[in-house]
């Protein structure tokens, strides 16, 4: 017989994704609205069947003469729903004012400050957000009219990292209209922003005018559009991966291959730099920006494209460096090698360290070295097949700006070792090994 509780359709629907974890803690980000009230309900229902913990963060950005009532509302639903609540006062005004920014933006930046600092507090699995369908379409048609790539027409992931946890979009599939649905079923209300209805907003004339013209002419766009945006969101994913696959062979550290770039495919090139800059958190560069980078190749060597946060990408004779101004790196200190050699035991029994490693004494030449990686560099296989290195790197995960700092013991370009990782299969011990070289590494 099922034990399990019974419950909404709607929160089926979100079970079924398998999002949650039991044990978890998810803090839920709640204004008060349809949506951010529509998922805290329907979260509190997974949260009692499925076997997990949520809390609630509410931010009064004390711009409208309701938002107090807001606040009382957030609170007081919490309260009846036995969800703990944290409640934060931001004046968004002040920040819109000190960082030249929108009303907006100044919101929706102050808001995601506090989520990030609140899930480090509560070691939160993720923070929630309620964003549904129909906005999804206005993210993506508000990209549209401004002229944006390829990145920007993907629209909103359902899930994405965020500071130190994750962000989960749960209500992507549904539409404002269900959710309306789902709270007037259970006789809830919830709050109404006023300023929702001003359309001298772009997002409020998308949302107000443009989509129900469009819904009225084409039945069903909003969710056209937001199966375009999924469709276009994968093509970027493999457009990400064959950028990585690109650094992978062609990036040594902060400087790209000029010979190589300069024969990439447009299409890719943007792709390129933008995981290439993104791994020094560079994100948030306009096209200017990438217009100056695509063209610094063809410059004289010492040309620079100037970049926000004090960087700059320089010219030089065989690549592109991505320099700090004033930065001053450390030099690099050597780790101690060490190789002890004894007699094959008969009873095996191998250290399993990530800096200490048994090999098999007849693979060690005098022509070995600790170095970084070089282009051509490669493994064996268990079928004793070679695995180029970078390649290795990338399935493996190894985050892009570690792998030029990887140390590998190599002999040429064959790597014996990669420290910390993977020991070549033509290193291991076997049933012929006359004599172990136990290889040590101290970083």
């Amino acid at each position: 017989m099922n034990s399990r509780r019974q419950i909404s359709p709607p929160a089926e629907r979100i079970r079924r994704e398998g999002l949650f974890r039991k044990g978890g803690l998810y803090l839920i980000a709640l204004s008060g609205g349809c949506d951010s009230v529509s998922l805290l309900f329907l979260m509190k229902e997974l949260a009692e069947t499925e076997g997990f913990a949520l809390h609630a963060l509410h931010v009064n950005h004390g711009l409208r003469e309701e938002a107090a009532a807001d606040e009382d509302f957030c609170t007081e639903l919490c309260r009846r729903l036995a969800v703990p609540v944290s409640v934060y006062r931001e004046d968004v005004a002040a920040v819109s004012k000190r960082d030249k920014i929108s009303l907006e933006e100044a919101g929706r930046e102050c808001r995601y400050r506090r989520l990030r600092e609140m899930a480090d507090v509560l070691l939160a699995d993720a923070v929630l957000t309620a964003h549904q369908r129909d906005d999804q379409a206005e993210t993506v048609l508000h990209a549209l009219l401004r002229g944006s790539g390829l990145s920007g027409l993907c629209g909103m992931e359902k899930w994405r990292p965020f500071g130190s946890t994750e962000l989960i979009r749960p209500l992507l599939g549904f539409t404002r209209a269900e959710l309306e649905e789902y709270l007037r079923g259970k006789g809830e209300t919830w709050r109404e922003d006023a300023s929702n209805t001003d359309e001298g907003y772009t997002r409020n004339y998308i949302r107000r005018t443009l989509l129900p013209q469009m819904e009225e002419r084409f039945p069903g766009a909003a969710e056209h559009v937001s199966a375009a945006a999924d469709h276009l969101r994968e093509a970027g994913k493999t457009l990400r991966r064959l950028a990585d696959d690109w650094l992978a062979e062609n990036a040594r550290g902060d400087v790209l291959s000029l010979e190589p770039l300069s024969r990439l495919d447009p299409g890719l090139l943007f792709f390129v730099w933008r995981q290439f800059l993104a791994r020094t958190g560079l994100r948030d560069l306009t096209r200017v920006h990438f217009d100056s980078l695509k063209e610094l190749p063809g410059k004289p060597a010492g040309t620079r494209a100037v970049l926000p946060g004090g960087r700059s990408v320089i010219r030089e004779q065989e690549g592109l460096r991505l320099v700090t101004e004033n930065e001053r790196p450390e030099p690099e200190t050597l780790p101690r090698l060490e190789i002890r050699t004894f007699p094959r035991p008969a009873a095996l029994k191998i250290p399993d360290t990530p800096y200490t490693k048994w090999m098999d004494c007849a693979i060690i030449t005098h022509d070995i070295c600790l170095r970084h990686r070089q282009r051509g560099d490669y493994l064996i296989l268990a079928n004793g097949k070679q695995k180029k290195l970078a390649r290795f790197l990338v399935d493996e995960k190894i985050p892009l700006g570690e792998r030029d700092s990887l140390w590998l013991l190599a002999d040429g370009p064959h790597i014996l070792w990669v420290v910390g990782h993977r020991l070549s299969y033509a290193a291991r011990i076997t049933e012929s090994t006359e004599t172990v070289a136990e290889v040590k590494i101290s970083l």
